[in-house]
């Protein structure tokens, strides 16, 4: 079975070398922004072709869905969504692994059965489903708002699960 890499822009811009044997996909959106610091950064950088691709709607739905149960949804940029989008696009393909630092992309991708790898951190320990408390009146929300709508106090993020991995 093939290997297939997805990586975030943080693993490409870290500066750090790795070698991964396989082939390399990212977003598009990522190669505008990578392109934008260094013209060249990804092929002197990575030594080999890389495939810059958009994922599809469907699966850009479903991150968005699990995203939200999870209440990751904010946290998780567009790029964010794209990167998980296109492992789901290529799970069929073959052995997929995400490459990145950012816990909240490790996060939705462990719920989705996607495996992932860092750089510069180990990696998450146990998967979150994350929550909002009122500062104020205490009360929980499984979203977040501006505010909250009971009281108008700020909302914290708290954990509401949580799962080893």
């Amino acid at each position: 079975m093939k290997k297939i890499y997805i990586l975030d822009s943080s693993a490409i811009l870290s500066g750090k070398p790795f070698y991964l044997e396989g082939e390399i996909v990212i977003p598009e959106s990522i190669e505008r922004e990578v392109v934008k610091e260094d013209p060249k950064l990804l092929q002197i950088f990575l030594g080999r072709d890389v495939r810059c691709e958009k994922p599809s709607k469907k699966s850009l739905d479903e991150v968005n869905r699990v995203a939200e149960d999870l209440g990751e949804k904010e946290r998780l940029s567009d790029v964010d969504k794209e990167i998980i989008a296109l492992a789901l696009d290529h799970r069929e393909e073959g052995d997929v692994c995400i490459i990145t630092d950012d816990y909240s992309i490790q996060n939705v991708s462990s719920f989705l059965g996607l495996s992932y790898r860092g750089i510069s951190e180990k990696g998450i320990s146990e998967r979150f489903k994350w929550g909002y408390r009122c500062e104020g009146c205490k009360k929980f929300f499984k979203r977040p708002y501006s505010s909250c709508p009971v009281c108008g106090s700020k909302l914290k993020p708290v954990v509401r699960k949580r799962t080893r991995v």
